[in-house]
């Protein structure tokens, strides 16, 4: 009985394996002589950080052919502009918007990397960023240093913040006439820009410009309106809305001491390192223009500003 036992396991096993050598011969690709790769789960999405995320939303990675386009964007002081969701994700007007673009260019993938105004540019110049997103308008000096697509991004609109007993000044004509001064204006930034333009289009109507280097002090300028150190100060109205309007906001106490008016809409666009290079500003502008006419970035500004920024009406 042993014996036969024996027999038909040694029977068995030749049995398997014989199947089992078929099998793999019948599986062979004769073309190449390899097997066929077996199929693979789906790569795991990355983990989404504060500091940095993709806008891609291929889970594999990215073919060697596709350039990645590092944004170095303001993740303090200019929410609902640019700055990190509640899971601390990189988003706000400009990114999402940027995410829109960043679909219709299969040969790009886009990243987003938090940080301060200074360092974008710092960066930018060291060649650790390829564009910096700081709500930056359009100068002259910008576009002899960077590239800048003929379409823009967003806008900004500008308020004009005085004391409540000056509610009478709603505009730099106004505040001109007035003779009252204005708070210092960051240094080649582009409110000091827009100004500047109004006084080379009103010789006689001039707004005295002072300067300064500090890039946090716009918003600090309202406390020093309401205290009295100067007259008046130039918001960014998003900024200025989230800060101060915002019931919540860092600034909120000064609301009912100041009055504040819209007075003009600037551009805003991402400053490019021409690193870049004008064919890739080409395709990003054709793709920006798409997303622009479609009407998404007008939801999209709808969804964090509560106006559409491409059809801004003034009040």
């Amino acid at each position: 009985m042993k014996n036969n036992t024996i027999k038909k396991t040694i029977s068995l096993a030749l049995a398997i394996a014989a199947a089992v050598s078929l099998t793999a011969c019948g599986s062979t690709d004769k073309g190449s002589g390899a097997a066929p790769a077996a199929a693979q789960p789906a790569a795991a999405q990355p983990a989404a950080s504060s500091q940095a995320s993709t806008s891609s939303d291929d889970q594999t990675a990215a073919p060697a052919d596709v350039k990645k386009i590092v944004f170095a964007y303001r993740n303090t002081g200019n929410w609902p502009v640019t700055g990190e969701d509640e899971n601390g994700n990189p988003s706000g007007y400009d990114i999402e918007v940027l995410r829109e673009v960043d679909a219709l260019l299969p040969g790009y993938e886009f990243e987003y990397v938090g940080t301060s105004y200074d360092d974008a540019y710092v960066g930018l110049e060291a060649g650790n960023y390829d564009a910096a997103l700081t709500n930056a308008f359009w100068t002259e000096a910008r576009a002899e240093k960077y590239l800048i697509s003929e379409q823009n991004l967003g806008a900004s609109v500008l308020t004009l913040v005085v004391r409540k007993e000056n509610a009478d000044i709603k505009n730099l004509t106004d505040l001109s006439k007035s003779g009252l001064e204005l708070a210092p204006l960051l240094a080649g930034n582009g409110m000091y820009y827009v100004v500047k333009t109004y006084n080379d289009q009103n010789p006689d109507a001039q707004v005295e410009i002072k300067t300064t280097d500090d890039s946090t002090y716009v918003a600090g300028s309202v406390e020093e309106t309401v205290a009295g150190k100067y007259d008046a100060s130039i918001q960014v109205k998003p900024s200025f809305d989230a800060s101060v309007v915002s019931e919540d906001g860092d600034l909120h106490q000064f609301l009912d001491q100041i009055s504040y008016s819209e007075f003009t809409l600037a551009k805003t666009y991402p400053m490019f390192s021409k690193r870049l290079g004008e064919d890739f500003l080409k395709e990003y502008n054709g793709a920006l223009v798409q997303v622009v006419n479609s009407g998404k970035a007008s939801e999209i500004s709808q969804k964090f500003f509560n106006y559409d920024i491409f059809n801004y009406d003034f009040q």
